[in-house]
């Protein structure tokens, strides 16, 4: 390991924590918890080495002292409950922050004032994104901001129910990218609903098929080579060229269903995901929720073959790990950190192949992000 400067900063329901690990990843110190009276969904830090916290109760704040202190930094925030916060890796100071109803915001001064990002407002099928259509679940919010490492002008945003879209011009304009999703989904009239009480089930399926599974939950994007992954309400699909075309890639019909995605650019690129075995939706205190055997599953080959882990991980749990709660470390021997809704953390240090639990008691983790 050549560098473990870093910090591994965990956003739950009830404030946040960090984790600093030692020199070999062995022993852990968890830090007092932070903006305790606040929603925390992630934690992030921008090119200038300012911290940032995405609230789903107060906006965003913002740490000038490496995250000893924070102060409220929503100035121009119009909605202020902050699904996502995401730094600009091309521009320092130039931060991202999307928020419930589907709003994108910008700041170009590290936080100090936000713009909206009214280009989004012309996307396509914009109109039908709604205002908020919830009920015990995430409802109209955007929730996932990511960049291409390679071309600084290509944004990718997801909006929850309205698939992945992406931007060539820094966002002046915004494309929808759903070709393929919905192509090989396999579902039958069994526990489909419908807004029409007498939909025959072909009709209920096409119904699903349009509203539902456009619901992409993460993406990940290849560093190295700019191949896009995305987990979405009816399983794991690849792309090779920047989202245009999209490639059913789900591990096989019992786990297609799941929340995170990520990916680490090694000898060769290992993508990992945490299904839901078929999820059940009628959890207490979860959306939807995993029940018994925890596993994170992983493919070196873009989807050809998976590899199921679960050495470490415990094989009788009611949980879920959402869709912000997977991260890596970029360190010689890449690490990855995965918690859970029931307030526990994973680590790995060898690409998944054993697991071991750094952190346990921190209620619901929301989000989990390497700073």
């Amino acid at each position: 390991m050549t560098d473990n400067t870093f910090k591994v900063a965990l956003a739950t329901k009830n404030g946040a924590y960090f984790l600093t690990p030692d020199e070999h990843r062995e022993k852990w110190n968890k830090s007092k918890p932070f903006l305790t009276e606040e929603d925390v969904n992630k934690v992030v830090v921008d090119g200038n080495g300012n911290y940032f916290a995405a609230s789903l109760s107060e906006g965003v704040f913002r740490s000038t002292d490496g995250g000893k202190s924070w102060k409220p930094s929503s100035k121009g925030l119009h909605v202020r409950k902050v699904w996502e916060i995401a730094a600009d890796p091309h521009h320092r100071g130039t931060v991202y922050a999307g928020t419930q109803y589907g709003h994108l915001f910008k700041s170009t001064n590290s936080g100090d004032t936000w713009e909206e990002v009214t280009s989004l407002h012309n996307a396509p099928n914009r109109q039908n994104w709604g205002i908020d259509w919830g009920f015990r679940t995430t409802g109209l919010a955007l929730h996932t901001i990511k960049f291409d490492m390679k071309d600084p002008r290509k944004i990718y945003l997801v909006a929850s129910g309205n698939g992945t879209y992406r931007s060539d011009d820094g966002g002046e304009t915004w494309k929808s990218l759903k070709n393929g999703i919905n192509n090989t989904c396999p579902l039958n009239e069994k526990g489909v609903s419908s807004a029409k009480p007498d939909a025959t089930a072909e009709e209920k399926i096409k119904e699903h098929l349009e509203g539902v599974h456009s619901c992409t939950h993460k993406i990940a994007i290849s560093p190295k080579d700019s191949r896009v992954y995305q987990q979405n309400h009816c399983g794991v699909y690849f792309s090779d060229n920047h989202g245009d075309q999209w490639k059913d890639v789900s591990i096989d019909m019992d786990n297609r269903f799941g929340f995170s995605v990520d990916v680490i650019e090694d000898s060769s690129p290992h993508v990992f995901v945490i299904p839901v075995p078929e999820p059940v939706y009628d959890c207490k205190d979860h959306n939807v929720c995993i029940q018994g055997q925890l596993s994170v599953y992983s493919t070196t080959d873009w989807g050809k073959s998976w590899t199921r882990h679960t050495n470490g991980l415990p094989d009788k749990v009611h949980t879920n790990v959402l869709r912000d709660s997977f991260a890596h470390d970029n360190t010689e021997n890449h690490g990855l950190y995965f918690g859970t809704t029931t307030g526990d953390v994973y680590f790995s240090g060898n690409l998944g192949k054993t697991w071991k639990n750094i952190g346990t008691g921190l209620g619901r983790i929301q989000g989990v992000n390497v700073v």
